[in-house]
């Protein structure tokens, strides 16, 4: 995946103000999208993520799942 330079910055910034997280690029366009890791390891993210807290609340289940890389979008 190609982002601007400050893409990646903005996209934490972003999702940590408003609680929510980011989806990892291998799975965009699958029926299985993923919290990203890189998001998920961040202290900040892993804090402020909604969905994060309410995993290790145990209030979500986590499943893992296999990467598809047929379905990707690779762009």
């Amino acid at each position: 995946m190609r982002l601007e330079p400050g893409r990646v910055a903005e996209m934490i910034a972003s999702a940590i103000a408003e609680e929510g997280h980011i989806v990892c690029h291998a799975t965009l366009g699958t029926r299985a999208p993923a919290i990203c890791a890189g998001f998920a390891a961040h202290r900040n993210g892993s804090a402020r993520s909604l969905a994060l807290r309410l995993a290790r609340a145990r209030v979500l289940r986590i499943v893992w799942v296999p990467v598809d890389s047929g379905e990707a979008d690779r762009s």
